[in-house]
């Protein structure tokens, strides 16, 4: 666990940047997309638009240059803007917390008493997990949305390998830019894997929509893996959500400990 904690104290060093593919400007999706894949995109994207703020509870893996790391979560969530995370010792009580207010982080080593604070609109979680996707990332996926960082990129859609299967492929309008892919269940909807690749064509991180469950109508993920496809992934396995709950915005924003 002190290990476990280190890793997480590195996160004060995060770049304010954005992952692979940059969120852009309101406007019209690129003339070059095709209207096939502008309404996928818009359905996948506004998927749960109604879902604003959420908590929820679970268990995490991470495997990377550090070994592996188990720990039990808690968290809670508002829109793709402002993040609580909780990581519990085996008493039950918490160990470290993070906080992202869309403006600060905020970070809380408790065995160590020690305090971190930064200024960063949409920190990326390389540092932690060893993969360049962002807060603002996480809370979509969290709600079960894919993010909002390929907007307004030209995109098509094609058939996948497997029967029934559409990729939504977003392009970067610069050979830099880097590109993802969207693979969804046509039958069901769902988004089964989301990946990024970067301007010369490596893999950056793939999302693994493992398994959905309903709740309050709501269809959100019961497992997540994240992965570079090389050593470093991650598995979240949530066991209770809770759907438009009342979150204050004390709760994203951390005070030094006294």
């Amino acid at each position: 666990m002190k290990k476990f904690i280190l890793i997480l104290i590195s996160l004060i060093i995060l770049t304010t940047g954005c992952s692979t593919l940059k969120q852009r400007a309101e406007g019209p999706l690129a003339a070059s997309s095709s209207p096939e894949a502008e309404a996928l995109f818009k359905r996948l994207h506004s998927r749960n638009s109604d879902l604003r703020s959420f908590k929820g509870t679970g268990r995490m893996r991470m495997e990377g240059d550090n070994g592996i790391q188990n720990a039990r979560l808690m968290w809670a969530g508002y829109q793709n803007e402002k993040l609580r995370l909780e990581v519990m010792g085996g008493t039950g009580r918490p160990v470290f917390s993070f906080a992202n207010d869309g403006a600060r982080i905020y970070l809380i080593s408790h065995t160590e008493n020690r305090f971190y604070s930064k200024r960063s609109s949409n920190a990326t979680l390389e540092k932690l997990i060893s993969q360049p996707i962002t807060v603002s990332a996480c809370l979509d996926l969290l709600a079960g949305r894919i993010p909002a960082e390929t907007r307004f990129l030209p995109m098509t859609v094609r058939q996948g390998e497997k029967e029934g299967e559409q990729i939504l492929v977003l392009e970067g309008l610069k050979r830099t830019s880097g590109s993802q892919k969207v693979y969804v269940d046509a039958s069901s909807g769902d988004v089964r894997l989301i990946e990024v690749k970067e301007g010369d064509g490596t893999l950056a991180y793939q999302v693994e929509f493992v398994h959905m469950q309903q709740i309050s109508g709501f269809k959100v993920p019961r497992e997540l893996r994240i992965s570079n496809g090389k050593k470093a992934s991650l598995r979240i396995v949530v066991e209770r959500f809770w759907p438009n709950v009342p979150v204050s915005d004390d709760l994203f924003i951390l005070a030094k400990p006294r």
